[in-house]
């Protein structure tokens, strides 16, 4: 398949293919990166990206499927995280000076569904100052000299771009649905308590979501599927066992 197949392809799609061995993780993963070095030059939707480890990723998932072990419902798919989102592997900047080279030991819960499912965590992407207050540097990936929306601007704006099938976000008072609307994606804020927050940047208890950037509702009905459920950090989470969505 070629590069400009590979990026067009949605999450549900991308897993399938990969499940089926029509395409490997590496060649996809490739692909978004191909897509980001000659795209993200202008967008700006991501602030910390490692080419070598996604692709070390990438490989580890498809020798997994290789040798037999069990794959999970994202498995291979590259994924952009939300620069709120703790993760072990990279640094959490909450698009905060003074959180400079912050450096967590462990992932936000929402975070460690998506490796659970097999996911390859591409790279963490532009928000707002603590997903608040000043913008940051993304730009409108179909019109340069307009915003993308925020809080959650990067994971939009990749989306949008055909840098990455699937992005983590978050709401408070419209940071998935805005940006989402802006860039012409499908955004995703599900009920409150239905993904756990623990170890995502707090800005209201009652308020803040976990959100969803997408290509498809099927794509946001797979992303659910992978990241709801109950939390024992986050209290506010359903205590009940959930359906397929």
């Amino acid at each position: 398949m070629k590069t400009e197949d590979l990026i067009t392809l949605t999450a549900t799609a991308a897993a399938a293919q990969i499940a089926s061995r029509a395409i490997s993780s590496e060649e996809l993963t490739r692909a978004c990166l191909s897509r980001i070095a000659v795209r993200d030059v202008e967008v700006k939707a991501f602030v910390h990206i490692s080419p070598e480890y996604a692709l070390k990723q990438a490989r580890e998932r498809d020798r997994e499927q290789q040798e037999g072990r069990p794959t999970g419902l994202l498995h291979g798919v590259p994924v952009a995280i939300k620069d709120i989102f703790d993760t072990y592997d990279f640094p959490t900047e909450n698009g905060w000076q003074a959180h400079r080279d912050r450096r967590p030991t462990t992932d936000a819960a929402a975070v460690a569904r998506l490796r659970r499912a097999g996911a390859v965590i591409l790279g963490k992407t532009v928000t707002t100052e603590c997903a608040y207050y000043f913008p940051g540097p993304t730009r409108n990936p179909h019109d340069l000299t307009r915003t993308p929306g925020g809080s959650s601007s990067g994971s939009a704006a990749a989306v949008a771009a055909n840098m990455v099938p699937l992005a983590l976000g978050s709401q408070t008072n419209g940071s998935v649905i805005r940006p989402a609307s802006f860039c012409g994606v499908i955004g995703g804020k599900p009920s409150h308590g239905l993904i756990s927050r623990a170890r995502v940047l707090s800005l209201s208890k009652n308020l803040d979501h976990v959100g969803v950037f997408a290509r498809s509702i099927d794509d946001l009905v797979l992303a659910y599927d992978v990241l709801a459920g109950p939390d024992p950090d986050d209290i506010d989470t359903a205590k009940t066992a959930l359906p397929s969505f």
